[in-house]
C-alpha cells in the first residue's frame, strides 16, 4: 500500500463523463483503490478542481464533487493535505526555478508536498509531474 496524489485533471477527468480521459482516469482510480493504496490530494487542487468542475460543468456537479470527496476522507482511502507555509515557500521556488516550464502555482505546490510527503506517483495527464521527476499513472 503506497501514496499516490491525485492531481485536477483526474477530479475533473471522473467528474465529467463526457471528458476523453473521464474512463481512463476511472480505471486508474479503480485500480489503486483495489490495490490497496491510499489518495492523496490537496486543499489547492480540491478548490481548483471545484472551480473548474463549477464552471465547465454546472454548480450542482462541483457540489457533488466536493461531497463524494468527503465520503472518500470519511473512509479513509483519501488524505487531504492542507498546505503549509513551508509548502508554500518551496512551490513558489520551484515556480521560480522553472520558468522554461508553464507551470501553475497549484501545480507547484502539488510537487512541493508530493516531495515533502515522498510521493512518487501521480494520477494526472499533466506531464509537467513527469519533467519533475514524478511517475504518471495512468
Amino acid at each position: 500500500m503506497t501514496d499516490v496524489f491525485v492531481d485536477t485533471w483526474a477530479w475533473y477527468a471522473l467528474a465529467d463523463p463526457n471528458d476523453s480521459d473521464h474512463a481512463k482516469a476511472r480505471k486508474a482510480l479503480d485500480t489503486l483503490l483495489a490495490e490497496g493504496d491510499v489518495l492523496v490530494t490537496t486543499n489547492f487542487v480540491m478548490a481548483e478542481a471545484v472551480t473548474l468542475i463549477r464552471y465547465h460543468l454546472y454548480h450542482a456537479a462541483a457540489v457533488r464533487f466536493q461531497e463524494t470527496l468527503q465520503e472518500l476522507i470519511d473512509i479513509g482511502v483519501l488524505h487531504l493535505v492542507r498546505v503549509t507555509d513551508t509548502h508554500e515557500a518551496a512551490a513558489w521556488a520551484l515556480f521560480c526555478r522553472f520558468d522554461d516550464q508553464k507551470l501553475s502555482y497549484t501545480d507547484c505546490l502539488s510537487f512541493a508536498v508530493m516531495r515533502d510527503l515522498k510521493i512518487e506517483r501521480v494520477i494526472s495527464g499533466d506531464h509537467h509531474f513527469a519533467v519533475l521527476g514524478f511517475i504518471l499513472v495512468p
